[in-house]
C-alpha cells in the first residue's frame, strides 16, 4: 500500500477514534508506518512523496555521483547539487541530493575528507594579466512594484579590480558571454592574457579528468582573441585567488 491512498486511510482511521496500532492491524501495515503519518498534514505529506520520487531519479546518476566523491573526497553535497544542475539540467533541491549523498557514503564506505584548505598570500598580478567573469542573480523591485528576478556577469581586473558589468533579465547564454566579453574589451580599452571563470555550462560543456571541453561559441571567442582561460571548480569561488 503507498502512496496517498495510504495516508488518506491513516487519516480516516484517525478521525473514526482508532488508535494507532488498531489503524496499523486494520491497514496490515507497521505501527511505525502509522506513526511517521499520524500527525502530518497533506501538504506535508506531498512534499514527503516528492522528495521520496527526486531521491529515486537521482539513481541514475548514482555512477557518477560515486565518482566524483571517490575523485574529490571534500565535496559537499552543495557542490554535488550544483554540478548536477550544471551538467544535467535537473530541477532538484540540496537537501534531496544531501540525503542521497548520504546513502552513496554509507553504502561505498566512502569517507568524508575534512582537511582544512591551506591558504596563503597570492602575489599581485602584472596589468592586463588577468580577467575574473562571475555570473549572478538577484531578486529586484521594478519600476511597478513586481519583483523580478535580475541575472548579471561581473568582469573584474585581477590588478586594479577594475569592474564592469552587464544585467538582463533572462539567464545567459554563451552568445550573450561572447558579446558581452567584446563589449567588456572595449570598454577597459584592451584584452587581458587571461579570463578566470567558474565551470559553467555557457563556457565548458565537460570536463574530464582535467581536459575542459569548451562551449562551440565560446571556443571560437577563445581562438578569435587568443586569451588563455582559465576554470575554477564548480561551487568553489575561493580557487580564484582574489576578491
Amino acid at each position: 500500500m503507498k502512496g496517498f491512498k495510504m495516508y488518506n486511510q491513516i487519516q480516516q482511521l484517525k478521525e473514526l477514534g482508532f488508535t494507532r496500532s488498531q489503524a496499523a492491524k486494520q491497514l496490515c501495515i507497521n505501527r511505525e508506518t502509522v506513526t511517521r503519518y499520524w500527525n502530518i498534514t497533506a501538504d506535508e505529506f506531498e512534499a514527503q512523496l516528492y522528495s521520496i520520487n527526486r531521491e529515486q531519479l537521482l539513481s541514475k546518476y548514482e555512477e557518477t555521483i560515486t565518482a566524483w566523491l571517490l575523485q574529490y573526497p571534500t565535496m559537499t553535497a552543495a557542490q554535488v547539487c550544483d554540478w548536477l544542475k550544471e551538467h544535467y539540467k535537473e530541477d532538484i533541491t540540496e537537501r534531496t541530493v544531501s540525503r542521497y549523498v548520504k546513502t552513496l557514503r554509507e553504502k561505498y564506505h566512502l569517507k568524508k575528507s575534512n582537511h582544512p584548505r591551506d591558504y596563503e598570500a597570492v602575489e599581485e598580478l602584472p596589468m592586463g594579466q588577468q580577467l575574473q567573469v562571475d555570473f549572478g542573480e538577484k531578486w529586484m523591485q521594478s519600476i511597478n512594484g513586481q519583483r523580478i528576478k535580475v541575472r548579471f556577469a561581473a568582469f573584474v581586473l585581477a590588478h586594479s579590480r577594475y569592474k564592469w558589468a552587464y544585467f538582463q533579465t533572462r539567464p545567459f547564454t554563451t552568445s550573450d558571454l561572447v558579446r558581452n566579453c567584446h563589449e567588456c574589451f572595449r570598454y577597459i580599452g584592451g584584452m587581458p592574457l587571461e579570463l578566470v571563470f567558474d565551470q559553467d555550462s555557457i563556457v565548458s560543456v565537460s570536463e574530464n579528468f582535467g581536459d575542459i571541453i569548451h562551449t562551440f561559441e565560446f571556443e571560437k571567442l577563445r581562438q578569435e582573441c587568443k586569451f588563455k582561460v582559465y576554470l575554477c571548480r564548480g561551487s568553489d569561488p575561493e580557487s580564484k585567488g582574489k576578491n
